[in-house]
């Protein structure tokens, strides 16, 4: 394997900056409307700041957390968060979004799984949710490696394009990420690498086994 086949990321706090990128991915119809369900039309920057505004700025109390995944070159490549955070019943909802570009190379799944430790080692969550649009092939399969289990559909919750598709329900337990995280680690190639953190604070490198 020759060094252009090994790809290093990092995943830092989303920026209001990163807007800017964030919200041409978002006049994308059909990536939009599988990704969130309450944007059934494109949308332009100034309808994402008015969205994300919240969130980035780190109001208190924080109910979520976004971060962006920048490629080597310092792009941003995806944006994955913990969101409608519940501190008293110990709950969350996970989500992740990749550009087309690095799609296929197992970001999802490593920016997940750097959520769910964050999720479960430092917010003292005991459950993290998602929920996906029934045809969503890639979001099943991630869900899948992740460990999350179904737990109920919301049938003809979610439209687009002119049809009623059921929302699928997923997730997992704090006490069953530890065995999955095991497996997805003995799986895992060391040609894609995500630090959590930049590079230049020794930043960790998720699972610990490339670093």
């Amino acid at each position: 394997m020759t060094d252009k086949d090994h790809q290093n990321y990092c995943m830092r706090p989303m920026a209001l900056k990163d807007l800017d990128t964030v919200s041409l991915w978002f006049e994308n119809l059909a990536d939009l409307s599988i990704f969130d369900r309450s944007s059934p039309v494109p949308v332009n920057k100034l309808a994402v700041e008015r969205s994300w505004k919240e969130v980035i700025s780190a109001n208190e109390p924080r109910h979520g957390f976004w971060f962006a995944i920048d490629d080597a070159a310092g792009e941003i490549v995806g944006i994955a968060g913990l969101e409608n955070i519940n501190y008293i019943n110990g709950d969350g909802i996970i989500a992740v979004y990749i550009a087309d570009q690095a799609r296929r190379k197992g970001l999802a799944v490593i920016s997940c799984g750097i959520l769910l430790d964050l999720a479960f080692d430092q917010l003292r969550l005991n459950r993290i949710t998602t929920y996906y649009r029934s045809d969503n092939v890639a979001t099943q399969k991630l869900i899948t490696k992740l460990g999350f289990s179904q737990e109920g559909v919301l049938r003809q919750g979610w439209f687009s394009g002119g049809r009623y598709f059921d929302i699928v329900v997923v997730g997992i337990l704090g006490e069953e990420w530890p065995e999955t995280r095991k497996e997805i680690a003995l799986k895992l190639t060391d040609k894609t690498k995500l630090q959590f953190g930049r590079p230049q604070w020794g930043a960790r490198v998720w699972p610990e086994k490339f670093a």
